[in-house]
């Protein structure tokens, strides 16, 4: 029962690693919450429809569990829609677009709207990295590198999935708005959020079944360096393109730069999978 339990964790926990990858650009969408804001309920009802039965085609041909009965995959098309549910409204709060004051029916609707894409991330997860069992590919090459080589080959990876996903909402409007908006426990809640995420996709989502070699790939040591690679890379992304220069007040640039290291970082945590 424990190892029934054990499994279960792993693939809820590995349908939230889905959703983070596949679903971050959208989140930052201003339109994806605008748009929530003019659905009448029946399209909100439609939508979830389609979404479920979406998952459920996704859930009998991959799916996050090892399991392919009709049953099953209602199952799982059930728990990716709940699961992308549960992700929006984490990620919504955290960046203050998800309030108090929005009221039920409107704060609904902003996590139904995004919910759908994010669930369709967590559907596909396992299908996508399935065959991940060591970031170097065999085991032998794997053997042969040094502690420093892993320690350049992560970085590199972070830096790249970093950009790659945080190129997309850069130069956006959407990362200065949301930054005007947030508090000093918002930035927390980010923070904490980001580190927490490329904890997930890397060590608890089971893809990646590395040992450690090192004290630079030990879970705690690689999150939290992975996130300061994805912090510079922010800025350097802001800076790059104009979007911050060194005469902006601090607390500008603090807070741009922590609200696009969150895709960056789980761009950073997918590229460490990949590469």
């Amino acid at each position: 029962m424990s190892r029934d339990w054990s499994e279960e964790i792993t693939d809820i926990t590995r349908a939230f690693a889905g959703a983070a990858i596949f679903g971050i650009p959208l989140v930052f969408t201003m339109e994806m919450w605008w748009i929530s804001k003019q659905l009448s309920f029946g399209y909100l009802v439609a939508l979830l429809v389609v979404g479920l039965i979406t998952n459920l085609g996704l859930a009998h041909v991959a799916g996050f569990r090892d399991q392919h009965s009709f049953i099953m995959s209602l199952d799982q098309a059930i728990d990716a829609l709940a699961v992308g549910m549960v992700a929006a409204a984490a990620l919504l709060i955290s960046l203050n677009q998800l309030r108090v004051t929005d009221g039920v029916a409107q704060g609904a609707s902003t996590v139904i709207v995004l919910a759908v894409p994010l669930s369709l991330g967590a559907s596909v997860s396992r299908e996508v990295f399935a065959g991940r069992t060591d970031r170097q590919g065999e085991e032998d090459d794997h053997d042969s590198l040094s502690i420093w080589k892993e320690l350049a080959s992560d970085v590199g990876a972070t830096a790249v999935g970093g950009v790659f996903i945080g190129l997309s909402v850069a130069v956006t409007d959407e990362i200065p708005m949301i930054a005007a908006g947030l508090t000093w426990w918002h930035l927390f809640a980010i923070i904490g959020i980001s580190m927490l995420l490329s904890y997930i996709i890397v060590f608890a989502s089971g893809f990646d079944k590395q040992s450690p070699p090192g004290p630079f790939q030990h879970p705690f040591t690689e999150t939290m360096l992975a996130y300061v690679i994805s912090l510079a890379v922010a800025f350097g992304m802001l800076f790059l393109f104009e979007r911050l220069t060194l005469e902006d007040p601090l607390q500008d640039i603090v807070r741009q730069t922590v609200v696009l290291a969150l895709p960056a970082t789980i761009g950073g945590a997918g590229g460490r999978l990949v590469i």
